[in-house]
């Protein structure tokens, strides 16, 4: 049975849900997978890389609205395109990344042809429901027409059933971390002290895209108290955004622009030596609008690191973070909360320690890739009979 992966984006970008579906399925039986993505410039060594087929076609969403005239047409001639495809290979199931527009064009197609399809669930798309009347009407039929729901979550399973998705169909698969890509053993943190001036500091670290969910700008605003009793602190940001100018801002306004330090986009292979760096991992993510952290990979890849964590008390993050265990959640609007549990983390290193530790032992064992693969074969093949 061909099986083709439905994205709309894709290498060489990166992204949650990007690394979730090419370490899924490059564990797979490849000869069975074809992954349907982008154009982009340039992407030959990359896909050539790959142990899947890839097949590049012309996307272009600058919007998800099918009623809109022009994102409709891209709909359109991305359904036919995928069609064609899907009759070539003999496909027999879709999976799709998210619900837009990756699930629209499968339940199109499920009409037609009658192909089953899969939809992957992250916990932010599906508060689109709550923005707009077409979308909550749209959203739980492309949920409930799929064969099954993978849900990165409880908390984004909650959400589905909220909106009126049978729970039956939701099978939840936590994302993993190749923890062999991290530790200490596998880095050396050296360089990135002495190129960013932390040799002499206890540095905190933040992954994420820079967003106001992600919370940067509330661990900007709790460094001054934090600094009261470890003037030597610093707070090292990695990632891309449109926040950049805001935090940089913001950092001047909280008298601590000297001790942020923003190192921009960080490649696969670098990223493991800036969590080797740190001495806290802290991500304070908190729902804005309609935005929500689904799960919260970067808090595994940071257990898997040997940190101890910070997260916030929102979305799925009490699956992604065992508090008191791996590390602990905080108010991710009350600075003075964020404050006080990084003070709690410092003045005791050697609880850091053992919650890095136990971190790393749970990811080791608990969330591996490997097992990722076994849940959504025995999601597929339950399917099957």
């Amino acid at each position: 049975m061909s099986i083709l992966i439905l994205m709309d984006r894709f290498l060489p970008d990166d992204g949650g849900s990007i690394n979730w579906m090419v370490n899924t399925y490059s564990r797979w039986s490849t000869e069975e997978v074809i992954f349907v993505v982008p154009e982009c410039e340039n992407s030959e060594t990359v896909d050539l890389s790959l142990p899947f087929k890839v097949i590049r076609v012309p996307m272009g969403f600058t919007s998800w609205d099918p009623m809109l005239p022009q994102t409709f047409f891209f709909y359109v001639r991305l359904a036919l395109q995928v069609q064609k495809i899907c009759r070539h290979y003999h496909v027999r199931q879709i999976h799709c990344a998210k619900v837009l527009p990756e699930g629209l064009v499968a339940w199109w197609i499920h009409l037609i042809k009658g192909i089953s399809y899969i939809l992957y669930a992250h916990g932010e798309e599906i508060l689109l429901t709550q923005t707009s009347r077409k979308f909550s009407w749209l959203l739980p039929k492309l949920y409930n027409g799929a064969s099954a729901l993978i849900s990165n979550s409880r908390n984004t399973r909650s959400l589905l059933h909220r909106i009126g998705v049978t729970l039956t169909t939701i099978h939840v698969i936590h994302p993993a971390v190749d923890a062999t890509a991290f530790g200490a053993e596998r880095t050396n943190p050296n360089w990135i002290r002495k190129q960013y001036d932390l040799e002499n500091s206890q540095v905190l670290l933040t992954v994420g895209r820079l967003q106001r969910r992600k919370g940067q700008d509330m661990v900007i605003r709790a460094l001054p108290k934090v600094q009261e009793q470890y003037p030597h602190v610093k707070y090292m940001i990695v990632g891309e955004g449109d926040d950049l100018a805001y935090l940089q801002s913001l950092a001047e306004e909280e008298g601590v622009g000297r001790s942020v330090v923003f190192a921009g986009h960080v490649g696969k292979e670098d990223l493991s030596g800036f969590y080797a760096a740190c001495d806290i991992f802290v991500m304070p993510n908190r729902q804005i609008g309609a935005d929500i952290e689904g799960f919260g990979m970067v808090f595994l890849e940071a257990s898997a690191s040997g940190k101890p964590v910070i997260g916030g008390k929102s979305g799925g993050t009490d699956e992604a973070i065992l508090e008191g265990i791996t590390g602990y959640r905080v108010n991710g609007d009350n600075a003075d909360d964020i404050a006080e549990t990084i003070l709690r983390l410092l003045s005791c290193p050697e609880d850091g320690k053992r919650m890095g530790t136990e971190g790393r032992r749970w990811v080791c064992h608990e969330c591996s890739w490997d097992a990722v693969v076994h849940q959504t074969h025995h999601v597929v093949s339950s399917l099957h009979g």
